[in-house]
């Protein structure tokens, strides 16, 4: 019989091991412990939920709905609907933006520039466009004579100052409604607002409706939307007869447009 002959391996041999595959290797084996790792953790994991959902059902079925309910709707990821998306009213709303930080460049400009105007007169307004979630109502059928912002003094065409609400004008004696649902915290009287009514609807929002003729409701009075609470008069510092509207969202005066349907 022949013999097997054994050949050395010569280290400048083509069989010759690589350094660098050996480190491979290593890498390797590293990443499949650190996978295995991870598999081990997931099995655990997954069967703590389990014999807990398991237990959680025997104890109490109610319980069990409302964490599985809750844990479905944490895991369930919308996915964005384009169909309802219109360039146009991306533009536009695009264009409201910049409309607005204008007008906001402009009036505090203007202000500036007025003689006798209070800078601090824009201290407790915001250009914010509030939306609430239930739109109010209109208090007064109407016309609007004069708008939220900056505008000529009535009283003082060389002057210019800011309206921090919406006027209504309309036949004195008119009934006035409650834009919003809500307590009525103050009703008085002063020199520039007349007869006033102040409805608070949370602890963020509240309206106020000035010039009154007669007022209708009282402090403490529960109020419900669209309800009578006033008559349209000419009292304080007017020109004629009319609403003056407010809407005051924490704490500052807001547009009103935006805030009734």
């Amino acid at each position: 019989m022949k013999k097997k002959t054994k050949y050395k391996k010569h280290k400048n041999s083509d069989n010759a091991v690589n350094p660098s595959s050996e480190k491979n290797k290593k890498k390797t084996i590293r990443k499949r412990k650190n996978y295995n790792l991870y598999l081990y953790t997931q099995i655990v994991l997954t069967s703590i939920i389990v014999l807990s959902s398991f237990i959680l059902k025997l104890k109490n079925e109610d319980v069990f709905f409302e964490v599985k309910n809750d844990y479905k709707a944490f895991f369930t990821v919308e996915e964005p609907s384009y169909s309802n998306f219109s360039y146009k009213k991306y533009i536009d709303n695009l264009l409201e933006d910049l409309k607005e930080k204008y007008l906001q460049f402009t009036t505090a400009t203007s202000l500036a520039q007025s003689k006798g105007s209070n800078i601090s007169d824009i201290s407790n307004v915001s250009y914010y466009r509030y939306i609430p979630e239930e739109p109010g109502v209109i208090p007064l059928d109407g016309i609007i004579t004069s708008e939220f912002g900056i505008r000529e003094n009535p009283f003082n065409k060389l002057e210019k100052d800011f309206h921090t609400g919406i006027d209504i004008a309309a036949a004195k004696g008119s009934f006035i409604k409650a834009a919003f649902g809500g307590t009525v915290t103050e009703t008085g009287y002063n020199k520039i607002s007349g007869n006033f009514i102040t409805i608070k609807s949370d602890d963020d929002f509240e309206t106020f409706y000035g010039h009154i003729q007669f007022i209708l409701v009282n402090k403490g009075d529960k109020i419900l939307k669209n309800q009578i609470i006033a008559t349209v008069g000419d009292t304080g510092l007017v020109t004629g007869p009319h609403l003056h509207f407010e809407t005051i969202y924490k704490g500052n005066r807001v547009n009103p447009v935006y805030t009734v349907k």
